[in-house]
């Protein structure tokens, strides 16, 4: 079986940093379970994954939903947040 997702975020001002910390993490060289892609499109970054079940979907798109998470609250609470 094989799962797949996909997720766009909207986050204003943010997107751009948030993709490009995403892209960074999609680059890295590692042992992969899925198949990950970062597109940014009319200011909202789109994450879709393709993984070989359901199980091995969950756990990469939790990882990256916590990376969005971390990269946007870090942002949002930057003395330079717009």
């Amino acid at each position: 079986m094989v799962g797949e997702a996909e997720v766009t975020l909207c986050l204003g001002p943010y997107s751009r940093a948030v993709y490009e910390s995403l892209l960074a993490e999609v680059g890295q060289p590692a042992p992969r379970k899925a198949f990950v892609s970062v597109v940014l499109e009319g200011g909202c970054v789109r994450l879709s994954v393709r993984a070989g079940g359901v199980n091995q979907l969950r756990a990469v798109l939790n990882s990256y939903l916590y990376l969005v998470h971390a990269a946007y609250s870090t942002l949002k609470s930057s003395p330079r947040s717009p």
